[in-house]
């Protein structure tokens, strides 16, 4: 039974890395899009979630390390844009 605690903590903390971030930007092959990345920023996030545009690398950045990655990628792609780049 200790190894499926173990097993569903990996999974929740792998789940919530992949989901929360420090800073992202749109950006594809073709090149990084600073617009885009505004527009985006300001639609990630709400209540505690800070976040704020521009970063020092153009990027939308969250001190509290909650932008959702997945959204940020989804917003970009609905703007044409091939994906996201986002670290922590």
């Amino acid at each position: 039974m200790r190894i499926d605690y173990t097993a569903a903590l990996v999974f929740l903390l792998s789940a919530t890395s992949a989901l929360a971030g420090h800073n992202c930007k749109c950006q594809d092959a073709n090149g990084q899009y600073d617009g885009l990345t505004a527009e985006c920023c300001g639609e990630n996030g709400s209540g505690l979630c800070v976040h704020n545009y521009p970063g020092p690398n153009n990027q939308c950045s969250s001190p509290t390390n909650c932008i959702n990655s997945g959204q940020f990628v989804q917003c970009c792609q609905r703007y044409g844009v091939g994906g996201a780049f986002c670290w922590d």
